[in-house]
């Protein structure tokens, strides 16, 4: 992840929030502990941001502009196998953020970061991209496809390729 242009507070509360998530394998953690784990005062977070949902949300940037590059064509799959094989590792965690309550904002999140990377198509192919790549993802690790990360990779490459192609074919029509 990138600290570009972010303060030291923000720093610090996306750094404890990873920390908190891959060491309770919990997407969650309370803001109460995601604070100390900061070494910042509960005013400071609100300044930044508007709950633990937002900020958790921005610390997902990395991760999902990965899958954005995927899903418009710019993959580096070795990478994009590493990132599934760290969902695999994290199981419960992800699949709590790709089905639970949080869900929708990652999608829409995930879309928006699509269809930055799109020329000239627009929102109907960047959310239908993020619902095939994020249904992909949550049926692996559902254990309902049972791929390797690699080959996943190599399949939602080519099925973003696929969409991608027949959203072109229809605009010709």
């Amino acid at each position: 992840m990138t600290h570009e242009g972010k303060s030291p507070a923000k720093i610090a509360v996306l750094e404890a929030l990873s920390r908190l998530v891959l060491t309770r394998r919990s997407p969650q953690p309370p803001v109460a502990d995601l604070l100390r784990e900061a070494g910042i005062a509960r005013s400071t977070f609100y300044e930044h941001f508007d709950g633990r949902d937002s900020a958790l949300i921005e610390a997902l940037e990395g991760p999902l502009s990965l899958l954005a590059d995927a899903a418009t064509g710019g993959a580096d799959e070795a990478r994009l196998s590493m990132l599934l094989d760290h969902f695999r590792e994290n199981r419960r965690s992800a699949a709590d953020l790709l089905s639970g309550p949080l869900a929708g904002r990652l999608r829409r999140r995930f879309s928006a970061l699509i269809e930055q990377r799109l020329d000239r198509e627009g929102g109907d192919l960047a959310l239908d991209l993020a619902n095939q790549q994020l249904a992909q993802i949550r049926l692996w690790l559902e254990g309902e496809t049972r791929h390797s990360a690699a080959r996943l990779a190599t399949i939602m490459v080519a099925g973003a390729a696929a969409l991608r192609a027949a959203y072109a074919e229809l605009a010709k029509r």
